[in-house]
């Protein structure tokens, strides 16, 4: 360790530390903008997310103390995202500069604080800064890329990584050779499809995991006839992506039943019907959307399977949540906090809204007695501080409930 600059480092690093939130907040937010196509899904994001913090408290230990490179590890949260994104075969060039602008951005961080040394102190800290950040960069960069080289190498020796690589090339929209990719898919493209995701919590045991999509995607072609053609692709541990070819539409509500009778602990999100290798492509992105809203959601009313065609005006907001939050807040005002009776008055407005303000039938579809659904219809429209003299207003309202319907509480306020 240098004596000269030891000790500024040290309470550079600590007063960086004790803003961290925000710096994290400030970098991740700047990568997104900065770098494209890391932003692949919810889960992605959280492992990103998490990269990023866990790199950033590992600067703040190894620019303090200056512990030996050869003692310098990775965080788990980094390396297990490197091998997520080898799965997912999503190129190892914007993890490297990810991870680089981070570590880039916590020294110019630094480097402002270092400004505001001694002047005597000014030139010797920058100095050690710079050689430190650099060692840290290369050190954690090196062990990003070998775990990022070694689980591709792996998941593409095993079949699924084949048809992996394949389903890539053929949803990444680039001209294919459909009879090559057919082969390896053992699957036709030049059919009706329907395409699903399934995915499970990380809770359940790894073991456990591909059994029970194998069971979910013979119940789903029992459903669809037993001479349907399926496909299905592993994205990753916890996530597979699934086709079918169905002679007629799908019925969620069989599949749902289905689903619950057999207690399969899985999450299914349908796209439509579509048909051929555009029908492939378009049904997976209206099912990866539809995933985003459930996800987003937490699953509220736990219903374990929704479909695209349900939720195309939520999926067409929902790249938004930042925006789609303020609406809600601007709409709802006092009815959009995340409280337990928040959340029953806006269900019981939606359904009365749903209903052509009928309080009888509101009250027959919630099994309670009119006068409650009239109590809490009038407390509801008090809350958000609308009337229902306002058409516009009325159908603003009704926008708002439907989105916190799917997506509550990741577009409500915190209660007080």
């Amino acid at each position: 360790m240098t004596g000269v600059g030891a000790a500024p480092i040290s309470v550079i690093v600590r007063r960086i530390d004790k803003c961290r939130d925000q710096l994290i907040d400030e970098l991740f937010e700047k990568m997104r903008v900065e770098i494209q196509g890391l932003d692949y899904d919810t889960r992605m994001t959280d492992l990103w997310r998490a990269s990023i913090t866990e790199n950033y408290i590992a600067a703040i230990n190894y620019l303090d103390r200056d512990a030996p490179t050869a003692l310098l590890e990775a965080p788990p949260a980094a390396l297990a995202y490197a091998r997520a994104a080898a799965q997912r075969d999503v190129p190892l060039a914007p993890l490297v500069r990810a991870h680089r602008l981070g570590l880039a951005a916590f020294l110019e961080v630094a480097m402002r604080h270092a400004a505001a040394l001694e002047p005597a102190q000014q030139t010797p800290t920058i100095i050690e800064l710079v050689n430190r950040s650099g060692r840290l960069t290369d050190m954690l960069a090196d062990q990003l890329i070998a775990a990022y080289e070694a689980e591709h190498d792996l998941w593409l020796s095993r079949r699924s990584g084949l048809q992996q690589q394949w389903i890539g090339e053929v949803l990444g929209g680039a001209p294919v050779d459909v009879s090559r990719a057919e082969r390896a898919l053992r699957y036709r493209l030049d059919v009706r499809h329907i395409a699903a995701v399934a995915w499970v919590q990380p809770t359940v045991p790894g073991p456990e995991v591909v059994t029970l999509f194998d069971e979910v995607r013979s119940l789903i072609t029992g459903k669809l006839g037993p001479a349907v053609d399926s496909l299905m692709v592993p994205t990753d541990e916890y996530e597979a992506r699934l086709w079918f070819a169905p002679g007629g539409p799908l019925d969620a509500g069989q599949v749902r039943s289905a689903i619950e009778s057999a207690k399969l602990p899985v999450h299914l999100a349908f796209g439509r019907v579509e048909h051929g290798l555009h029908g492939f492509r378009a049904s997976m992105e209206q099912a990866q959307r539809a995933k985003a809203v459930a996800v987003a959601g937490c699953d509220r009313f736990g219903d374990r399977v929704v479909c695209y065609g349900d939720l195309v005006p939520i999926t067409l907001m929902a790249n938004h949540i930042g925006e789609l939050r303020r609406y809600v807040s601007d709409v709802l005002n006092g009815l959009a906090a995340d409280d337990e009776r928040g959340e029953w008055l806006r269900e019981t407005l939606r359904q009365f809204l749903s209903l052509n303000r009928s309080f009888v039938a509101t009250a027959h579809a919630m099994t309670l007695h009119r006068n409650t659904i009239q109590y809490r219809v009038g407390q509801a429209m008090e809350l958000s501080g609308q009337s229902f003299d306002d058409p516009e207003a009325v159908f603003r309202v009704q926008i708002a409930l439907e989105v916190c319907r799917w997506m509550a509480p990741g577009v409500l306020r915190m209660a007080r």
